[in-house]
């Protein structure tokens, strides 16, 4: 079989939600400074300890007992409310037609099979086949990690080599999500990641994102028992993430042909 396209037809809906969803962060990063500055913290842990979350049903019921001292914060709360709303209405009208988009192409199968990672939503996978299209085109986790831009930079004198931080070369939305998915890794149990029902994903590559999952999370915790800060630990967590999202996406491919 020839070498599988990049998904073309999705890009446009992919830019589309891309830029709907740096404008509910927006929004929602205006809303949460209006917050601040009136002296209104969200704050506190849950009973397992973690640090509470913003944007969850209880957070909004929080806010739904904001009621600022003048008319004119009552005004403006209920303004930046209601723009955090319409942004993610329109977000997840864009979502809709993304998903209807990657369905129709050629790589709905590796989309979906991607998902079977834990830290890998629709939008990563999405992004991370688009980018990718033939999978075979690389031949180890570490190209797919340099090209990714999550590989560390290298400083080389006489016999030693220092490793920096990550290049942050290649597709940029990519690595974000990457990076963004990888930090779940910092909250996530043992327990496997459920897929939907009637998944047309082959049972090898499910069971193979289970491994992945928990390999991802025994080494994050390893990083954390050595004293390895929290970002940097993720940072590496979402290098190896991407490697996983590609031998999940070549087994797919290979499970198809």
């Amino acid at each position: 079989m020839g070498a599988v396209p990049r998904d073309r037809g999705a890009q446009g809906p992919r830019r589309c939600f891309a830029a709907a969803t740096a404008r509910l962060a927006a929004a929602k990063q205006r809303l949460l400074a209006f917050l601040a500055r009136r002296g209104y913290a969200y704050g506190g842990t849950t009973p397992a300890g973690n640090p509470r979350r913003y944007w969850t049903y209880d957070f909004l019921r929080w806010l739904d007992k904001v009621r600022p001292a003048d008319d004119g914060g009552i005004r403006a709360l209920a303004a930046l409310r209601s723009e955090v709303e319409a942004a993610d209405e329109t977000r997840e009208a864009l979502l809709a037609e993304y998903r209807a988009a990657v369905a129709a192409g050629p790589l709905s199968a590796e989309v979906e099979a991607l998902q079977s990672i834990k830290g890998c939503g629709f939008a990563l996978a999405a992004a991370f086949a688009s980018e990718v299209g033939d999978f075979s085109r690389f031949r180890s986790g570490r190209q797919v990690t340099s090209y990714f831009g999550l590989a560390p930079k290298q400083r080389s004198s006489a016999d030693s080599v220092r490793l920096g931080g990550i290049s942050g070369t290649g597709n940029a939305l990519v690595r974000r999500l990457a990076v963004e998915g990888s930090w779940c890794y910092a909250q996530a149990g043992h327990q496997p990641k459920l897929m939907p029902k009637g998944s047309g994903v082959p049972l090898e590559v499910r069971m193979h994102g289970r491994k992945g999952s928990e390999r991802l999370l025994r080494r994050r915790e390893e990083m954390l028992e050595r004293g390895m800060p929290q970002a940097k630990a993720n940072a590496a967590t979402a290098a190896e993430l991407v490697r996983w999202l590609w031998a999940l996406g070549t087994m797919c491919r290979e499970a198809t042909e």
